[in-house]
């Protein structure tokens, strides 16, 4: 498998830190987690997000300006899942599922799951020929799988029914 194509590995969810932390660290570490991932340097996480993602009840809200594992686990899911869903939609799935009584490690560690899974089928499947001709029928191929899984994804948010409004903070 080429580098070019090879998967990224998120952290655990107790490879996380275990400790609260400040908002530049946890900038810090999301850029570092994410680093590897193609077209997220340009959309990237800042403060302002992060405030965003509280006020509007995606992301629970920091305890004396310190963030924790689940915050760090919902920001990666957040960051990872903005370039192909609404926001607000990321919000109810989160909520539904952090409402659901499983318990957040279990969330995120399926998450990294399937998002690994994801990109060892789509390497596999994306073969490591050198030739030009064929690596742009590949590019084609996967940017196109992409697409039609983004078409089936927002489909099936319309089906999701919405979990109770999120409070919002005034």
């Amino acid at each position: 498998m080429s580098e070019a194509v090879s998967p990224l590995r998120l952290p655990r969810w107790n490879e996380l830190p275990d400790l609260d932390i400040y908002m530049d660290q946890v900038l810090s570490l999301l850029s570092r987690y994410l680093r590897d991932l193609p077209g997220l340097e340009e959309k990237g996480l800042t403060a302002s997000m992060v405030n965003n993602y509280v006020k509007q009840g995606i992301l629970p809200a920091p305890v004396g300006k310190r963030y924790n594992r689940t915050h760090l686990a919902c920001l990666l899911i957040i960051t990872i899942l903005k370039s192909v869903l609404p926001i607000g939609s990321i919000g109810r799935i989160l909520r539904r599922e952090l409402e659901s009584g499983r318990p957040c490690d279990e969330l995120y560690d399926r998450f990294c799951d399937t998002f690994e899974s994801a990109g060892f089928a789509t390497a596999e499947s994306a073969g490591a020929s050198e030739d030009p001709a064929e690596l742009s029928r590949a590019i084609f191929r996967a940017a196109l799988r992409s697409r039609a899984e983004q078409a089936l994804a927002l489909r099936m948010l319309g089906s999701l029914p919405d979990p109770d409004p999120a409070p919002r903070k005034r």
